[in-house]
């Protein structure tokens, strides 16, 4: 049986092990299990809340998720369609002992997953997953067959409502009836919920990508694909354009001129204006190794330190609690504000960054920094196997190769993704043409080796 949590909870293509209706009913079981470990002294039934995005093999995940969960005894209260951060919100304000978002998150319609939070709104850590998983695999071995035991109530309370208005309370005041906003929802789980906040807030809003049909999420939209967003700033003359993907945990924005800025960009301004804010403990953001050196180099000159971490914004948020640092994010757009929320919130950082431009009085184009970002290339290389990289025959030397010709500043990184059978590379060095030359040099070997037929 293969390994059940990769970089980001658990993820794979529908239908295929561990996303079958059995597997997941298993799984609800397994959580049950796990939380009377967690908590031995419990008397009251432990309570679990489940949300997903819009895609359409989320009703069945969520009636087995539910049905392994309540078969164990647990208290579950199903939120319907609710963004990730919204979920990790929600499991804190309703004190319950876990929160899972069935979602793929930026992934494709044709797969789906689950991402966990534990009683504080974080994502679980490793310790926790390899608990989880020993128990899975306990009750997998025993043939359970799934079995539909939860009878999903209707809730009376509006329980996105109790998140829109937390997120709006995080704007302390601004008001946004002079702003134009332009708001690419991926047909996903913020359609109903961001451009709704944005009213309310008094801008003036173009969404656009809000209706989903359960297989449209992501598609050629959203964080992975800004190009849409972009032309619909220039047509309505927006101030700022906000592309979230399928769960909302990330985001990608573009200025009044449609110039598209990533994570890094977002990371450089929030953190120059929590500096002055005096809002950045320890004059500290954490990144990950995908984070261009151009912003470290930005950062730096301000008397910001920037920590690497392993790509996967749930180790981001693990050194920012070691380190207590209060900003953290990557170049994909998850960004961390823990002053508002526990894991990665497209909303609130999106509000921040708007905060920013008000307080300023500056447009977003007058804001972005001034880092110069270093050529960097990334690649994705669709692999049959994932074989150890050390074991792939002269990749650790061409990446010695690479790293030689160039030069010391340079960085390369080649790893498996933790959700889909890709290899990526990323290569960034000073040097545009070197840049490609490595980089296509490495991808060739991977694929000769491993690639997908």
């Amino acid at each position: 049986m293969s390994k059940l949590f990769g970089t980001d909870g658990i993820r794979g293509e529908v239908g295929k092990y561990p996303l079958t209706q059995e597997a997941i009913f298993i799984l609800g079981k397994a959580i049950g299990n796990w939380l009377k470990e967690q908590y031995p002294q419990q008397k009251s039934p432990f309570k679990i809340v489940i949300g997903k995005d819009t895609r359409e093999s989320g009703d069945k995940l969520e009636e087995a998720l539910a049905s392994g969960a309540h078969i164990e005894g647990l208290e579950v209260l199903c939120l319907g369609v609710a963004p990730t951060p919204g979920i990790a919100y929600l499991t804190c304000a309703l004190d319950a002992h876990l929160g899972l978002a069935i979602s793929a998150s930026h992934n494709p319609g044709s797969d789906n997953g689950i991402k966990f939070f534990n009683a504080d709104g974080y994502k679980l850590f490793s310790a926790s997953e390899r608990r989880i998983e020993e128990l899975f695999s306990e009750h997998f071995s025993k043939k359970t067959c799934f079995q539909s035991k939860y009878l999903k109530k209707k809730e009376e309370i509006d329980y996105i409502r109790l998140y829109s208005d937390f997120v709006k309370g995080s704007l302390n005041g601004f008001d946004l009836s002079n702003l134009t906003v332009v708001i690419d929802c991926a047909f996903g789980s913020f359609s109903k919920v961001a451009p709704k906040v944005f009213q309310e807030l008094g801008a003036k809003v173009f969404a656009i990508n809000t209706e989903a049909d359960g297989k449209n999420i992501n598609v050629d939209c959203g964080t992975l694909h800004p190009q849409m967003m972009s032309k619909k700033i220039l047509e309505h003359r927006a101030d700022i354009g906000i592309a979230f993907d399928g769960d909302g945990d990330r985001l990608i924005v573009a200025d009044a001129e449609g110039n598209v800025l990533d994570g890094d960009y977002i990371l450089a301004i929030l953190g120059q204006d929590f500096l002055n804010e005096k809002r950045l403990p320890n004059n500290t953001v954490i990144c990950t190794q995908m984070s261009n050196v151009g912003l470290e180099l930005y950062l730096r000159r301000r008397g910001i330190a920037m920590i690497r971490t392993e790509v996967g914004d749930k180790y981001v948020l693990q050194e920012m609690l070691k380190r207590k640092a209060g900003l953290g994010g990557e170049q994909s757009g998850h960004i961390i504000i823990l002053e508002h929320a526990t894991t990665g919130d497209g909303l609130i950082a999106a509000l921040e960054l708007i905060k920013v431009m008000l307080k300023s009085k500056k447009t977003l184009r007058e804001l972005t920094p001034s880092l110069q970002k270093f050529p960097q290339v990334l690649l994705n290389v669709k692999v049959r196997e994932k074989k150890p990289l050390e074991r792939i025959s002269g990749l650790t030397a061409a990446i010695k190769r690479g790293q030689a010709e160039l030069g010391q500043d340079a960085r390369i990184l080649v790893r498996y993704s933790g959700t889909e059978k890709l290899a990526r590379i990323m290569v960034e060095g000073s040097e545009a043409g070197s840049v490609n030359g490595v980089a296509n040099r490495l991808s060739q070997i991977i694929k000769e080796e491993v690639g997908e037929s």
